[in-house]
């Protein structure tokens, strides 16, 4: 609801005192008028009002190329000349290489196969850093009757995690039993036994499952986008239910990451399949809603196993009405274990590591780092024209965005009225001057500070986030982060049951 030019009032479902840190993801960026002339077109040469602005266009598979906003007015210029994203099929493989040769200047991915030796061959110039990646497999509820729990069971204790990470990582991951990662709050070391290496219970309910006759003739097929490292992951996991289980006929299907999301947002995948995901905010809720509330499947949000639940729903529920009645994440706390413990019983997903930011650049380079989010400093940086790799995005605006690779250009392209600080992930105001409550979280007073414009010259105003809001939430448009909006009073309105619901 528009107050004047410059502030906006949101009423939520309920109180939620953690939406001001929701509002430093991408999905709640501004939009300039010229978006809503021809959305499709706009991902071409997205316009935001970020430190970088686009030079030229997004060279499909390619380039992408970023240069200073000289109109910019946030907390942090850019001392960079310019930013070329080099697009790759496998950016850990090839993009590494290429750093190697002195093609790329920074490359955040560390392939498996060069973890132990990249540290001596670039010295000073590789660097690790806490982050909240998650690496996991999910299991499809759709397939449910030809994976039921007992198998489900068995697939997650077969994997010894531990010898996964000690052998492709050197041991620089952290073997996962949960689905929050170890440096959020109330995180769990093990949610339940399911999610824990354990041959002889896996052997038992394989048996109860029915073993090697209940699975058939036909192939398990694991599925995963296209990397060298997600193809050394899904061999070891094979691997091991081969010599625990005695699963022998296995195949593997993978994509390009472009290609593999649609597939996975259309039900098109036949078998387990490798995600992973990092924080939009840092909150233990962010690795529970997205993920597995119902009400975020596909297209609403990032649900790609369909998981659904109403335990897990409720425990939800349970944890934000606890926290706005309180203030205090800590009461929340309880409810958002239950809800994951209850994940781990259903064994709605397989998970294998939480992450650490590994990375590496060049001469032509510094004060490179990357923060809990993975996102490079690309502003802090200094040097001349520099080169990174990414994979091809899928999108490339703030409402269809909800990848790693889009967002790695997306993050510095448009700033947010809320912005994580890179080193030491303490949340600021940006484009908003305040954002204000007066109810305990229900109802939101955010005003725009003054001065803020998009590349093209347009003023950033409350209607810009307004009519960005109002479009992402839009349940016709279709786009990849409107379930970002479904804590947002009407969006219910907007998002009426399909028939088929």
């Amino acid at each position: 609801e528009i107050i004047d030019d410059m502030t906006f009032q949101v009423t939520l479902n309920e109180a939620d005192p953690e939406f001001p840190l929701r509002l430093s993801y991408t999905g709640f960026a501004p939009l300039p008028s010229v978006f809503f002339d021809d959305p499709v077109a706009f991902e071409e040469a997205p316009i935001g009002n970020g430190p970088f602005m686009m030079d030229g266009v997004w060279d499909h598979d390619v380039q992408i190329r970023v240069v200073p906003n000289p109109d910019y007015v946030g907390p942090v210029a850019p001392s960079v000349s310019s930013v070329t994203f080099n697009i790759y099929e496998d950016v850990g493989t090839t993009g590494y290489l290429d750093l190697q040769a002195g093609v790329v200047d920074v490359q955040e991915t560390i392939p498996a196969d060069a973890v132990t030796t990249a540290p001596g061959e670039f010295g000073d110039r590789y660097a690790e850093s806490p982050d909240t990646s998650f690496y996991y497999y999910g299991f499809p509820s759709y397939l449910w009757d030809q994976y039921p729990l007992e198998l489900r069971q068995a697939l997650s204790m077969a994997v010894d995690r531990q010898l996964i990470i000690d052998a492709l990582f050197d041991g620089s991951r952290i073997p996962a039993a949960s689905a929050v990662p170890p440096s959020l709050a109330g995180a769990q070391e093990v949610a339940c036994g399911n999610w824990t290496f354990d041959p002889a219970a896996a052997q038992a309910a394989f048996e109860a499952y029915g073993g090697l006759d209940a699975l058939g003739d036909e192939p398990l097929i694991v599925w995963f986008n296209t990397s060298e490292t997600h193809a050394q992951i899904a061999e070891a996991v094979t691997n091991q239910w081969r010599e625990v289980l005695g699963i022998e006929n296995v195949a593997f299907e993978n994509l390009e990451f472009s290609e593999y999301l649609p597939l996975l947002d259309s039900q098109g995948v036949t078998g387990p399949f490798r995600l992973g995901w990092g924080a939009d905010y840092l909150s233990p809720l962010n690795f529970l809603e997205p993920l597995y509330a119902s009400y975020s499947a596909p297209p609403v949000s990032s649900n790609s196993s369909f998981y659904n639940n109403p335990d897990f729903d409720q425990a939800l529920a349970d944890g934000k009405a606890a926290y706005a009645a309180s203030g205090d994440l800590n009461d929340a706390i309880p409810f958002y274990q239950a809800a994951e413990t209850t994940l781990c019983e259903d064994v709605g997903i397989l998970p294998i590591y939480f992450g650490l930011n590994q990375y590496a650049w060049s001469e032509n380079v510094d004060g490179v780092f990357q923060d809990a989010f993975s996102n490079m400093n690309w502003v802090e940086m200094t040097g001349g024209d520099i080169v990174g790799a990414i994979g091809e995005p899928e999108h490339l605006a703030p409402p269809a965005s909800n990848e790693s690779e889009a967002i790695e250009v997306l993050e510095i392209l448009f700033s947010q009225l809320v912005e994580y600080d890179h080193r030491t992930s303490e949340p600021r105001n940006v484009v908003a001057s305040s954002i204000e409550t007066t109810d305990g979280g229900q109802t939101w007073v955010i005003t725009v500070a003054d001065g803020w414009t998009f590349h093209d010259g347009e003023p950033v105003t409350a209607q810009s986030f307004v009519d960005s809001w109002n479009y992402t939430a839009t349940a016709a448009n279709a786009v990849a982060n409107n379930g970002f909006f479904g804590i947002i009073q009407g969006w219910d309105a907007m998002n009426p049951p399909s028939e088929e619901e």
